[in-house]
């Protein structure tokens, strides 16, 4: 299987962008829960927030994680 020059391009950029405090999916998962709580509650992200931020910016696995969860905790509200 060889990649196309858009999916070369795409993957070249997240190499670009990451940073060596990443989080992987494990560390993602242990933080989303107050990731967000912070987005429901339409607070600032914090400072620790971001690197989940970042994470969720790149993964679309830990991103439909989270909108499940957030789908979940409006229909609690």
């Amino acid at each position: 299987m060889s990649l196309s020059d858009q999916q070369i391009e795409k993957l070249l950029k997240l190499v670009v962008s990451s940073q060596p405090d990443d989080l992987d999916c494990d560390g993602c998962f242990e933080h989303i829960a107050e990731f967000a709580e912070q987005e429901l509650a339409a607070k600032e992200i914090s400072e620790a927030m971001q690197v989940v931020q970042r994470h969720l910016n790149q993964c679309p696995c830990c991103q439909d994680e989270l909108n499940a969860l957030m789908e979940g905790l409006r229909e609690l509200e």
